[in-house]
């Protein structure tokens, strides 16, 4: 169970009310106990939003990363265009570019060519 998910009158509940337990199992108790003291204290349970500094500075972090990289798609979109524009290239041909007159010389496909009868 997550514990910040409960109600605040619940946190009480836990806080005021130690948790009775087997030797065997007190490290996992302690462990449990420390979540509910932690709620109690910074006031943490599901209805409240829990307002911290680092959602703040994790929120600018973003936007500052999130500007630089719109900063620097634009200016190698500029690159780009004035590399081909400017300079008078064409986009390169690659592997993957059709040239038209290889295109025509390869034969279109039939079942007859394949030894299949209709």
């Amino acid at each position: 169970m997550w514990l910040v998910h409960c109600l605040k009158k619940d946190i009480d509940c836990l806080f005021f009310n130690k948790i009775m337990f087997y030797e065997v199992d007190r490290e996992q108790v302690l462990q449990y106990q420390k979540v509910v003291n932690v709620c109690f204290e910074k006031d943490i349970n599901s209805g409240r939003y829990w307002e911290s500094k680092w959602r703040d500075l994790e929120h600018e972090e973003f936007m500052k990363e999130l500007r630089h990289n719109e900063k620097m798609e634009k200016q190698m979109a500029d690159v780009a265009k004035h590399a081909r524009w400017g300079l008078g290239l064409e986009k390169p041909v690659t592997d993957q570019t059709p040239i038209e007159k290889e295109e025509r010389k390869i034969p279109k496909w039939s079942k007859s060519l394949d030894g299949i009868k209709e």
